[in-house]
C-alpha cells in the first residue's frame, strides 16, 4: 500500500522545474501535468531501486535469504543506471 509521505511533493517538483523552464518565454506548466511528471518520477525511482535490488541480489553469492542487501549510490552508477535511462527515454 502506498503511502502519502512516499509521494514527491508538488511544490517541490514545480520549484525544480522552474529553475530549468523560463517563463518569460511562455513555458507553463498544468496542475494535471505537474501531477503527471510526479507520477513518472515515482515510478522510475522505485524501478531504478528494484532493478539495483535484483541486481546487488544476483551479484552477491555469498548472501542467502536471511541476509540484508544494502544498497549503496554506486550500485546505482554502475549497475543499472544506463541500462535504466535507455529503456525510459
Amino acid at each position: 500500500m502506498e503511502q502519502e509521505n512516499e509521494r514527491l511533493s508538488l511544490n517541490t517538483l514545480a520549484r525544480i522545474l522552474t529553475l530549468y523552464f523560463n517563463s518569460e518565454k511562455g513555458t507553463k506548466i498544468t496542475p494535471s501535468a505537474l501531477e503527471l511528471i510526479t507520477q513518472y518520477i515515482r515510478i522510475y525511482t522505485k524501478e531504478a531501486v528494484c532493478r539495483a535490488y535484483e541486481e546487488k541480489k544476483r551479484s552477491s553469492i555469498t548472501l542467502n535469504d536471511q541476509d540484508d542487501i544494502i544498497l549503496e549510490l554506486e550500485d546505482l552508477e554502475n549497475g543499472i543506471a544506463a541500462q535504466l535511462a535507455l529503456d525510459f527515454s
